[in-house]
C-alpha cells in the first residue's frame, strides 16, 4: 500500500490539542446537571461554553479560534437542547452532536493551516484511491450485508431456537464487531490474535429451554461469520499486495 501523509506532524498536534480541548470541555468538565439543566440563555451554558473558550485558548493560543469554535459549539448545543424536546433517540442526537463537534474543529483547523482541498481529498479517499476504497469495501461488508446473509443461512435454526421468534438484535451486533475485529487482525497481519479473540466467546449463556438448538444456531453462525469473514481479509490482504 503507497504511503499517504495527510499532515505534518506540526498541524496534527494542533488539531489533537484541538480535540483534547474538546473532549476535556464536553465530559470531564460538564456534569451531568450541567447537562440536564442547559438552556440557550442558562447559566449552565454560559459557564459551559466559557469551559470551551477557555481550553481551546490555552491549548492552541489563538483568540480567534477559540471564539469562532466556541460560538459554533454554542449553537450546535442550543440546536441539540430543541430537538431533546422531540422524540428523538439520545443516542443518534449524541453522536450527531459529537460529529459536528468534531467536523467544526477539522474545518477550523484545515482553514486556520490552509490544508482545505488535502482534508477534503483525504474525505474522498475512499472513493479515488485504490488501497482506501478497498479497505472501505471490506469494512462495509462485514458489518450489515454480512449479518443479512447469515442471518438467511441460519433462519432455520433461528426460528426454532426462539419460539416467539423475534429477532436477536444484540446477536446482530455483536457478530458485527466481531467480524470488524477478526477483518482489522487479519489486514493487520495478527492471526493469532483472533485465536483469542474465539476463545473470548467460549462462554456463552443459554436458558435451559431448547439449549441444544440455540448452541447449535450460535455456533453455525459464528462459524459462518468467521469463516467468511478471514476469507474477506485473506482476498483483501491479497488484492493490496
Amino acid at each position: 500500500m503507497s504511503k499517504i501523509q495527510f499532515f505534518t506532524e506540526i498541524q496534527g498536534n494542533f488539531l489533537i490539542k484541538l480535540v483534547i480541548a474538546h473532549l476535556l470541555a464536553d465530559f470531564l468538565f460538564q456534569s451531568k446537571k450541567m447537562v440536564e439543566n442547559k438552556k440557550w440563555f442558562s447559566i449552565e451554558m454560559i459557564f459551559h461554553i466559557l469551559i470551551v473558550f477557555g481550553l481551546t485558548l490555552i491549548v492552541t493560543k489563538k483568540l480567534y479560534i477559540s471564539v469562532i469554535i466556541s460560538i459554533l459549539h454554542y449553537i450546535i448545543d442550543g440546536i441539540k437542547i430543541e430537538l431533546n424536546k422531540k422524540k428523538i433517540s439520545k443516542t443518534l442526537l449524541f453522536t450527531i452532536d459529537q460529529v459536528l463537534h468534531i467536523g467544526i474543529i477539522i474545518l477550523c483547523w484545515s482553514i486556520y493551516f490552509g490544508i482545505s482541498k488535502t482534508v477534503f481529498k483525504t474525505l474522498l479517499l475512499p472513493i479515488n484511491n485504490y488501497s482506501v476504497s478497498l479497505i472501505f469495501l471490506s469494512y462495509l461488508l462485514v458489518t450489515t450485508p454480512f449479518g443479512y446473509f447469515i442471518g438467511l443461512l441460519t433462519k432455520r435454526f433461528q426460528s426454532a431456537s426462539n419460539s416467539e421468534n423475534k429477532t436477536d438484535k444484540n446477536g446482530f451486533l455483536i457478530g458485527i464487531f466481531e467480524r470488524i475485529i477478526i477483518l482489522t487482525f487479519m489486514i493487520l497481519g495478527e492471526y493469532s490474535a483472533i485465536g483469542f479473540l474465539i476463545t473470548g466467546k467460549s462462554i456463552i449463556r443459554f436458558s435451559s429451554k431448547n439449549e441444544d438448538i440455540k448452541s447449535e444456531y450460535v455456533l453455525l453462525g459464528t462459524m459462518i461469520s468467521y469463516g467468511i469473514t478471514i476469507l474477506t481479509g485473506v482476498l483483501v490482504k491479497n488484492l493490496l499486495n
